[in-house]
């Protein structure tokens, strides 16, 4: 029987094929690890670059909101110098009421003599006053109307910038991140155009007032209807309302018969609509106030019950405007505030239609300066003249296009890419050492181990309105919209929808 022979050199081939798969599975480890870093690297880069990119925007947005409630203060400023003129008219009026009826009291010497010299000086202070008044409110508004002007062509300056700035922020925050990270596919520009269209398509910068009819400028009729509704609503209580009982009703009764008398004052600033040329709408500022002594009178007869009340005697009046210098009638400083005697004033433009500021308010202040009848016709007749300057009304401002009572605004999709050349995988260094050789046995990949040698990052963002109900609750408790008069634009990441990821991945595939 022969010996049998044992077999040598097995281990070592069986060691060598174990060898090959262990470096292989490191080779593609390692090559998984840089990729999947990369990846989690490019996202982050993504998301910063979208996040950032679309702040520029609601930067804007808020920048508009800002300086459009500037200009609504300053339109307030200028309705508040109007009233201050026009009520310095009236107490001077009523002053120098005083001084002529104190004339009567000359037929008993030893109370006319004082009395008189007392209102001979209330009279000069009063006009001293009165002009000092017209004068000083004639450069407050005229700086005011200038200041507007500014701060309109800022808000357009703005926008001009904006592009720039967006565009400088897409390529800044990506090469900040990585410096051989691209701008996209198709570079930062089409990007930031993109986004520009979205931006387009919400928000538009209303230059005028046209009645032109179209949708463009029913549009933007609609939105100057309602910035001048916002001024309305935004008066402060002086300029709003200026109507008091100055005396309120006290009388006598006797039997069957009751006589009261109270002194009243009306009055207010109205920020009205007033028709220019080529087709165009503006506001202007006018102011009037009154006051009157009314008597109520009540009795008891055979054939009934009766009353009367009425106006019985003006005490002063006056009156102020700052029109508007493309009006009609620009070359006359008269204003008919008799054309106004029995309208109503307006407020937001809702739907297409304006609707009334509340039921009983006529023009200046509540119930109308109208309401003291006498008075008002004698100021219109005496004040008609007393333009302060004239002014500019509205000027441009940003606004939303739609109607929709959304929170959301504009949004841009940001998709940057990396070569893999730029990332130390094994073909890379294979590349750049020539020490560095591996044996085709070693090589994991066919034609490289990222597909079309290039890494992708898709990230989505997009601006939406929010206004915190515990740091600025509004008082008639309503939900707020995003609207550009409030600045609670804010920025966020969104998912990217079904046809952005449909195009991203055929793009890599």
């Amino acid at each position: 029987m022969s010996q049998i022979q044992p077999q040598k050199g097995y281990t070592i081939v069986l060691f060598l094929a174990f060898i090959v798969a262990v470096l292989l599975a490191g080779f593609s480890l390692y090559d998984n690890g840089i990729v999947a870093a990369e990846r989690i690297r490019m996202q982050n880069t993504a998301d910063a670059t979208a996040y950032s990119t679309m702040n520029v925007l609601s930067r804007d947005m808020n920048f508009i909101a800002y300086t459009n409630r500037s200009m609504v203060a300053n339109q307030v400023a200028i309705g508040q110098m109007v009233g201050l003129s026009s009520w310095a008219h009236m107490a001077d009026q009523v002053v120098q009421n005083i001084d002529t009826l104190a004339k009567l009291s000359y037929a008993f010497p030893p109370v006319g003599l004082p009395l008189n010299q007392i209102t001979r000086v209330m009279s000069k202070v009063s006009k001293v006053a009165r002009n000092f008044m017209d004068k000083g409110a004639g450069v407050v508004i005229k700086a005011t109307d200038v200041l507007i002007g500014i701060i309109s062509r800022g808000q357009s300056a703005f926008q001009g910038v904006t592009a720039e700035m967006a565009k400088a922020t897409y390529t800044g925050v990506s090469e900040a991140n990585d410096k051989d990270i691209k701008a996209g596919f198709a570079g930062s520009s089409l990007a930031v155009d993109t986004l520009a269209k979205s931006w387009a398509q919400e928000v538009d910068i209303n230059i005028n007032a046209n009645t032109s009819r179209g949708s463009s400028n029913n549009r933007r009729l609609k939105r100057f209807k309602e910035f001048a509704g916002i001024v309305r609503d935004s008066r402060d209580p002086f300029s709003s309302n200026r109507s008091r009982f100055w005396l309120n009703w006290v009388g006598v009764s006797i039997i069957g018969y009751e006589a009261k008398v109270s002194i009243q004052k009306k009055g207010g600033s109205d920020f009205m609509e007033v028709k220019s040329r080529s087709k165009k709408l503006q506001w202007q500022w006018t102011a009037m106030d009154t006051v009157s002594l009314w008597q109520h009178l009540e009795w008891w007869a055979w054939n009934g019950h009766h009353k009367w009340t009425g106006e019985i005697l003006p005490m002063g009046w006056g009156a102020g405007h700052a029109l508007n210098k493309n009006s009609l009638s620009q070359y006359s400083k008269y204003f008919n505030y008799a054309n106004y005697k029995k309208q109503k004033q307006k407020s937001f433009y809702d739907k297409g239609q304006q609707t009334l500021f509340q039921n009983k308010w006529l023009h200046w202040g509540h119930e109308g300066s109208w309401k003291n009848n006498i008075s008002s016709t004698i100021a219109a007749k005496d004040d008609g003249n007393n333009n302060l300057t004239s002014i500019n009304g509205l000027r441009a401002f940003g606004d939303l296009k739609k109607n929709d009572k959304k929170d959301t605004g504009p949004s841009m999709v940001v998709m940057l890419t990396k070569p893999a050349n730029t990332m130390r995988l094994q073909k890379t260094i294979d590349k750049e050492n020539s020490q560095y050789n591996r044996n085709k046995l070693m090589t994991i990949e066919e034609k490289g181990s990222i597909a079309k040698d290039t890494i992708y990052g898709l990230s989505k963002a997009e601006t939406y309105f929010s206004r915190p109900r515990n740091l600025w609750k509004r008082k008639d408790g309503y939900r707020e919209y995003g609207n550009l008069y409030n600045p609670f634009w804010q920025t966020r990441l969104i998912d990217s929808n079904f046809l952005e990821r449909s195009l991203a991945s055929a793009i890599q595939y």
